[in-house]
């Protein structure tokens, strides 16, 4: 028997003995269609190609939009992807020349030039662009884009200085066509002079704003018909926390493409969202999804043992760039909050009270790492002498005394008088909701901070709102994850004080004068080993101030299934290429017989 009609077999009789316990046990999967089903937990923010940051959105544009240039998964180096080469560059390092491929077209044919470059890179820094959690990492280089008047595929990027991603910095930068976005040419009409002038808003004339108020519209993050780019899908469905249905373009410009990047086998990709834990597992016995990549690792050990599902599905726990931890709000005053965490020795208390191991061994099966710094252990400049804070109650109780949080009317909750108020240490503690591994850790912190005299009130949220809380730096602590890379990642984002300033992803307030100094030090640093020097050095400034109790480095459980070649698994996110995978004849014939080693 072949494996598509021995797996329709074994999912029949498991329905069949199923429906005199669940009368509602799905059908058998149709394993012969050419769709890939890819599970997601959340439903991205939104799709928007400038003002929505979330990682799922990001796993979707590998599909729908395109950059200049991209970062190989295998080599962890930057290639060309829409330009001939990578730049030429000047020999004080402040001029990047490219040139366009040629033969890139639009969706109505147009082709890409460097127009659309210049047009892409003013949308990226306008400050009444909607990107103000990640615009700081482009505004610190890009100065200026020279177009080159005898050739319209040329430009030239102008650096504002010497910058470690100088080179890069179109890596995810997602290219927009001018001409569908602004006919008109209103973007025309500002240069980056008035864009990085500091009266530049209330200098802005009524056209531009008018125009950046339609961008910015959220239309332009929901409606299928205006999320629009380059690459080789377009979305064609959205149903609200139910699925995002991707489509294969017809004549695509790169069909005839061979890299990995621009492959489109699939004829849909289905992004399917189950936030339930549950329900992912069952979807996953049901073969209702084809891949997924964050189905929690206690859900994939439980499936590894069903020799019904290791017979439909590969499977593995691949170490990835991501990290949990809890961030401590360091400058609450700021925002009207409770300053529980503005004392340095504080923050170290709750490192020393959160039983990371605990955690690791019980939560995550041990399929995770102690993580001590802002940076993944699978990367060089990782700082190998931070030695993680161990779980310790008295050194945790001791560390609060000092702070001066005692117990001084026997409620077994510590309390101190703030500006001339007693006030007891019970705090808000947000974490994801849909995550049953967010919950159950949360959960486990909340009950060993009770026991050094700490009440965190846990707080489960959706999670734009969560984020949007964290951006507004309205909250005592929050539970997160940061998906990195093995590519150098600039922390002007996540750890230069400007980003708490202007509401970026510097969420807790870490920061001053000199540790901004080393992130510029660290960015103007070409040669990779001086520059992890620096960047160990940051990593120890942060480790010492404590504005994260570092939790683990994760691992990413995926599953794909069987019925697909190509099944590539990588350490980068999101984990494989979802528009690699192809149909195997076999199963769309449901004739042939595979040998184990062909599966």
């Amino acid at each position: 028997m072949s494996p598509a009609l021995r797996l329709q077999s074994a999912l029949l009789l498991t329905c069949l003995i199923g429906l005199a316990f669940f009368p509602g046990c799905v059908p058998p999967p149709d394993l012969g269609r050419n769709v890939v089903t890819f599970h997601l937990s959340s439903q991205p923010d939104g799709l928007h190609p400038f003002n929505n940051n979330s990682g799922d959105r990001t796993i979707i544009f590998n599909y729908t939009q395109k950059s200049l240039v991209k970062l190989d998964f295998g080599s962890l180096e930057t290639f060309p992807a829409l330009v001939e080469s990578m730049p030429e560059i000047s020999d004080d390092q402040l001029y990047y020349k490219y040139r366009l491929r040629k033969g890139i077209k639009w969706d109505n044919g147009e082709e890409l030039t460097a127009k659309d470059v210049l047009f892409t890179s003013k949308l990226q820094i306008c400050p009444l662009t909607d990107n103000a959690a990640v615009r700081p990492i482009y505004d610190t280089v890009i100065e200026d884009v020279l177009l080159d008047p005898n050739d319209p595929y040329a430009f030239t990027m102008k650096a504002k200085k010497v910058y470690a991603t100088n080179a890069e910095i179109y890596g995810e930068i997602y290219l927009q066509q001018q001409s569908y976005w602004d006919p008109d040419g209103v973007l025309d009409r500002y240069s980056f002079t008035d864009f990085y002038s500091p009266n530049f808003k209330s200098k802005a004339g009524q056209d531009l704003v008018d125009w950046m108020q339609t961008f910015n519209d959220a239309d332009n993050s929901y409606k299928p018909e205006r999320l629009v780019g380059l690459g080789p899908y377009q979305i064609t469905a959205w149903q609200t926390d139910n699925y995002i249905e991707l489509t294969r373009k017809k004549n695509w410009w790169g069909d005839n493409d061979t890299s990995r990047y621009n492959a489109n086998y699939p004829d849909k990709i289905v992004f399917r969202i189950i936030k339930d834990a549950a329900a992912t597992k069952m979807a996953l016995k049901n073969q209702k999804v084809d891949v997924g990549v964050n189905i929690g690792n206690s859900s994939l050990l439980k499936l590894q043992a069903l020799d019904y599902f290791n017979e439909a599905f590969d499977s593995e726990f691949v170490p990835e760039y991501a990290y949990a931890y809890l961030g401590l709000n360091m400058r609450p005053e700021e925002v009207g909050r409770m300053p529980f965490f503005a004392d340095k020795t504080v923050r170290r208390a709750m490192a020393y009270a959160t039983p990371v191991d605990e955690i690791i061994e019980v939560l995550l099966y041990n399929n995770g790492q102690r993580q001590t710094s802002n940076t993944s252990p699978l990367v060089p400049s990782y700082n190998q002498d931070l030695r993680p804070i161990p779980f310790d109650l008295d050194t945790a109780a001791m560390l609060l005394t000092k702070a001066g949080w005692v117990d001084t009317d026997g409620d077994n909750i510590r309390d101190k008088v703030i500006n001339g108020r007693k006030v007891a240490f019970r705090f808000d503690m947000n974490y994801f909701g849909n995550s049953q591994l967010s919950k159950e850790t949360a959960l486990m912190m909340k009950e060993e901070y009770y026991k050094v005299g700490l009440e965190a009130n846990t707080v489960p949220l959706d999670f734009t709102i969560l984020y949007k809380k964290a951006y507004e730096h309205d909250f005592d602590a929050m539970f997160g994850v940061w998906g990195g890379s093995g590519s150098y990642s600039d922390p002007v984002q996540l750890w230069h004080t400007s980003s708490w300033v202007n509401k970026g992803s510097n969420f807790v307030g870490f920061g001053d004068a000199a540790s901004d100094a080393l992130i510029d030090l660290c960015n103007s640093k070409v040669d990779k080993d001086e520059r992890a020097l620096v960047e160990k050095a940051l990593q120890k400034r942060i480790y010492d101030d404590q504005p994260y109790v570092f939790l683990y480095s994760r691992v990413r459980p995926t599953v794909i299934h069987k019925r697909f070649a190509n099944r590539q698994m990588y350490s980068e996110k999101p984990g494989l290429f979802t528009n690699n995978l192809k149909l195997r004849p076999e199963f769309a014939t449901g004739s042939a017989t595979l040998t184990p080693e062909q599966l």
